[in-house]
């Protein structure tokens, strides 16, 4: 006899049971977060679709929610908002590469006072400027007379090389 047909015998306050319990782990977060941190955009899955025994589905991951992962069908194109439980990573699929490092930010030590340096602005626009004096988080930064002084974290400066 097989595990569904247990099912089909077993009654039903029981199987209402076994219902909660299995809910209660499919939404564990750390069970949530080790199928979502496979998965990435344009990844090619399985799925387990409207029939639970039949064959699993085939689709590409467009969106990652919080609880849920929206994957378009490969046959139809239509879009499914899927629990991640019910999503298989295929295991043909190229491995995720980790993304490299960023260069690490600028330290306080790689500036000197005098120095051009350059940043982007809250406004987004590109500025230009020296340093005209070193504090300990920030240097100031003397764009032009009419723009006066700005104060930046070391992070955000690009030393300008004058060739």
């Amino acid at each position: 006899m097989d595990i569904l047909d247990s099912l089909r015998q077993a009654p039903s306050a029981e199987l209402y049971r076994l219902y909660l319990t299995i809910g209660k782990m499919l939404d564990d977060p750390r069970r949530i977060l080790e199928v979502r941190q496979r998965l990435h955009l344009g990844m090619a899955v399985s799925y387990i679709g409207d029939n639970p025994l039949g064959p699993l589905s085939q689709g590409t991951v467009v969106e990652l929610r919080h609880a849920q992962a929206i994957v378009q069908d490969s046959v139809s194109r239509r879009r499914w908002a899927l629990p991640y439980a019910a999503i298989v990573p295929d295991s043909t699929a190229a491995s995720i590469h980790p993304e490299p490092a960023p260069p690490p930010r600028a330290q306080r030590e790689e500036f000197f006072v005098g120095d051009t340096v350059g940043f982007t602005d809250k406004h987004l626009s590109e500025r230009v400027g020296t340093i005209v004096r070193l504090n300990s988080k920030t240097a100031s930064i003397a764009v032009t007379d009419s723009e006066g002084h700005w104060r930046v974290s070391y992070g955000l400066l690009r030393r300008i090389v004058d060739l």
